[in-house]
């Protein structure tokens, strides 16, 4: 790997873009295997996400695409992502603006999220990302048996840094984007953490340790 001017790692739900891409890709996916969960389990996994903490949310998330073929979700994503990305507002413009000036002064670029490959491959190769940091789900002969193989939550998120760094050796300058606490691992082990959106939790560590904070506009995207 060749030694970059610096390293910017990107959450991606509501950081670079303003929707949240297991919940819109599932109900995109669903439109094109309907088989894949029943209507009402569907309503009463929705009834339960209030009451889950994140580790337990993606558990059960990614426990609907068991059996789902990989390479058919795969498809699937570079579809939704044609879809998605030319609805006005799915980027976080200003974001976006600050990860393509990274790129442009030769930064490498990290997507570092709790989502999965199914929506996100076809985003990182859209944005000539560097690395893809996600959940990893547990595939066995072409399909997810539905468990996951690596989380990519709080400290996993700190570890995918240290991960990616390590072999850039030290005095490499890391920038960190992230909208909730569960990232502040990640904002932690970078040299230049930036809080993106209003958190309230988030710009309270913001000020207490006088971090960047960038404004978004826009929440979330509509529900479509």
């Amino acid at each position: 790997m060749s030694v970059p001017r610096g390293v910017a790692f990107f959450d991606v739900d509501e950081t670079l873009v303003s929707v949240r891409t297991l919940e819109s890709f599932l109900m995109f996916y669903l439109k094109r295997v309907p088989t894949m969960i029943s209507l009402e389990r569907l309503r009463e996994l929705r009834d339960q996400v209030l009451e889950l903490d994140r580790t337990e949310f993606n558990r059960v998330y990614f426990g609907i695409w068991a059996g789902q073929p990989e390479e058919q979700v795969l498809e699937a994503g570079r579809a939704w992502y044609a879809e998605v990305s030319a609805v006005p507002g799915f980027f976080r413009d200003n974001v976006l603006r600050l990860l393509r000036d990274h790129r442009s002064a030769g930064d490498h670029i990290v997507l570092v999220s709790g989502s999965f490959d199914g929506p996100l491959r076809a985003l990182g190769d859209a944005l000539g990302i560097d690395r893809l940091y996600c959940t990893e789900l547990e595939v066995t002969d072409g399909r997810y048996t539905g468990r996951i193989s690596q989380a990519m939550i709080g400290d996993d998120k700190r570890h995918a840094v240290e991960d990616y760094l390590r072999p850039l050796g030290d005095g490499v300058r890391s920038w960190g984007y992230g909208d909730h606490p569960s990232d502040l691992p990640l904002l932690e082990r970078v040299t230049d953490p930036v809080v993106v959106g209003s958190d309230p939790a988030m710009l309270a560590v913001a000020a207490d340790r006088h971090w960047t904070v960038l404004s978004i506009d826009v929440p979330l995207a509509p529900r479509g």
